[in-house]
C-alpha cells in the first residue's frame, strides 16, 4: 500500500516536527509504502520515499506571463483582479461540484493530470499545519485539489493537527468546506475557529477530533545536550526569559509593533532579573526569527542572545524552551514547545492569522493570559506578565493539562489514523476505510 504524505513543513522546526511526529507513528503501518512531500528532512527507511511535487494555483497561463511583462501599475492592478475573479469562478465550481475535474500536478520537468497522478496511491494523509486558509492560497488549493482527486477515486483520506482558517472570501470558504465534507477524518489543533468551520461546513463529528498540535508526540532533546548548549550562550536552565518574534510577508509586524515588543520584554526582563534569548522556530530566509530577532536586539539597545547554530533541530528548540523560566513570542510552535512542558508562555498577535494561533493556544490551555495582542502593548501590560510568569498555579495546570493533551494525542492518532490504514493493508484491495465507533460530541470536542 502507498500511502501519500502531504505538509507544509520547509525551513521551519514547528512544521517540522508536526511531520517528524506523524512520520514517527505512520511508520507503524505494516506493508505501507510512505510517499512523503520534499522537506529538509533525510528519512533514511527504506519504506519511505521522497516525492516532489506543485500543484499550480488556477490563474491563466496568460495572466501569468502578462504579469510578469507589465510594468504599468494599473494595467498590473487589472489584470490581478481578473486572475482573482478567475480563480474564484474555479474555486466556486469545485465547491458546487466536489470534483477537481482536469488540474494539473507539476512534478519535475513533466506534469500530470492530477487525478492521474493520484491513482498511483491508496491513501493520501496530510500533516498537521496552518495552511488551508486564504493566508496561503496555494497550499490551500493544493490540500483541496489533493483531497478531492482522492475523494473521487473512493481512497482515505486522513488529516491530523490541523489549523482552518482564517478564510477572508466567499469562494475560498465554498472551496474549503467541500473538500472537508469528502475527508475520512480530521483533527484539529485549536477548539475555536477550527472547530466551528467543520462544523459549519457539515462535517460530521463522528468524522472529526480537536487534538491540539502533532508536535506534541515529539520529545524534547536530552538534557544534558540543551544544558551544554546553554552554558554556551551564558545562561542557566530555568533562568532566562525565552522570546520571539517573527517578520514576513504573510505577518503585519511593523517597525513600530517591533518597537513595542522590545520595550515590553525588556520590562519583562528587567522585573524579573532574568536575562533574554531569542530562540527561532523559522529560519527559513523570508521569515527569519534570527533576522527578526536581530532587529528587535536593536530596539532594545543593549545586548540580546539569539540562539543562531547552525545545528539546530525541533527536538533542541523544544528542550531548550522546555527550560526557559518563562517565554513571550509570536510564534505558535515557540509558545506550544513551551507551554507542553510547563513553562509560561505568551503567545503575541497581530493580524487575523496569528490572532486565532494566538487565541487558539490560550483556549486549548485554558487561560485567556495567554495570549496578548501587539496592538495592546502601548497599555504597558509587562507588570500582568510578570504576574501571569509568577503565578504559582499556572505551571501545576500547564504540566497536567500537557499530560492530558499529549495522552489524548497519541490515543487518537493510533486510533484514527494508523489503525484504519492497517486495517486498509490488511483488506487490500478494499480501499475504504472501515468507519470508527461514534464518539459523543463530549469526547470529540
Amino acid at each position: 500500500m502507498k500511502i501519500l504524505v502531504d505538509h507544509g513543513a520547509y525551513d521551519n522546526f514547528g512544521d517540522l516536527a508536526m511531520l517528524q511526529a506523524a512520520m514517527d507513528r505512520l511508520r507503524q503501518v505494516e506493508g505501507a509504502e510512505l510517499h512523503v512531500q520534499e522537506s529538509p528532512l533525510v528519512w533514511r527507511r527504506s519504506n519511505v520515499h521522497t516525492v516532489g511535487y506543485h500543484v499550480p494555483l488556477p490563474d491563466p497561463v496568460l495572466h501569468r506571463k502578462l504579469r510578469a511583462r507589465v510594468k504599468n501599475r494599473l494595467l498590473r492592478r487589472g489584470l490581478r483582479l481578473a486572475t482573482s475573479a478567475w480563480r474564484n469562478r474555479l474555486y466556486n465550481g469545485v465547491g458546487r461540484g466536489n470534483s477537481i475535474g482536469a488540474q494539473l500536478i507539476q512534478t519535475g520537468t513533466s506534469q500530470s493530470v492530477i487525478a492521474r497522478w493520484c491513482a498511483d496511491y491508496d491513501a493520501l494523509f496530510i500533516a498537521g499545519g496552518g495552511d488551508m486558509n486564504d493566508v496561503f492560497p496555494q497550499a490551500l488549493w493544493r490540500c483541496c485539489a489533493l483531497i478531492h482527486a482522492f475523494a473521487d477515486q473512493n481512497k482515505p483520506i486522513l488529516l491530523s493537527g490541523q489549523q482552518l482558517g482564517p478564510m477572508r472570501h466567499p469562494a475560498s470558504v465554498r472551496l474549503l468546506h467541500s473538500a472537508l465534507r469528502r475527508v475520512t477524518f480530521v483533527s484539529v489543533r485549536e477548539p475555536t475557529e477550527s472547530v466551528r468551520i467543520l462544523l459549519e461546513a457539515g462535517v460530521d463529528r463522528a468524522r472529526m477530533a480537536m487534538t491540539g498540535d502533532d508536535s506534541l508526540g515529539i520529545a524534547p532533546a536530552e538534557a544534558s545536550e540543551v544544558g551544554r548548549l546553554l552554558e554556551a550562550l551564558d545562561v542557566a536552565p530555568g533562568n532566562f526569559i525565552a522570546v520571539n518574534i517573527r517578520m514576513g510577508p504573510y505577518t503585519t509586524v511593523s517597525p513600530s509593533h517591533l518597537r513595542e515588543v522590545a520595550g515590553l520584554v525588556g520590562q519583562v526582563s528587567r522585573d524579573l532579573n532574568l536575562p533574554l534569548l531569542a530562540v527561532p522556530i523559522s529560519v527559513d530566509e523570508g521569515d527569519s526569527d534570527i533576522a527578526s530577532a536581530r532587529l528587535m536586539e536593536a530596539q532594545l539597545g543593549r545586548r540580546l542572545r539569539i540562539l543562531d547554530r547552525a545545528s539546530l533541530s525541533a527536538a533542541l528548540l523544544k528542550g531548550v524552551l522546555g527550560s526557559a523560566h518563562a517565554a513571550i513570542g509570536m510564534s505558535y510552535h515557540f509558545a506550544t514547545f513551551a507551554l507542553c512542558q510547563g513553562v509560561p508562555a505568551i503567545a503575541l498577535y497581530v493580524g487575523d492569522y496569528y490572532e486565532q494561533k494566538a487565541k487558539g493556544l490560550s483556549a486549548f490551555w485554558g487561560d485567556q493570559r495567554l495570549a496578548l495582542s501587539i496592538e495592546d502593548l502601548a497599555k504597558n501590560p509587562a507588570a500582568n506578565a510578570c504576574a501571569t510568569f509568577t503565578d504559582p498555579s499556572l505551571r501545576g495546570h500547564l504540566r497536567a493539562r500537557a499530560s492530558e493533551a499529549t495522552s489524548a494525542w497519541e490515543d487518537c492518532f493510533a486510533k484514527r489514523i494508523v489503525l484504519p490504514l492497517r486495517t486498509l493493508t490488511s483488506e487490500r484491495p478494499d480501499r475504504s476505510v472501515p468507519s470508527q465507533a461514534s464518539s459523543t460530541a463530549a469526547d470529540i470536542l
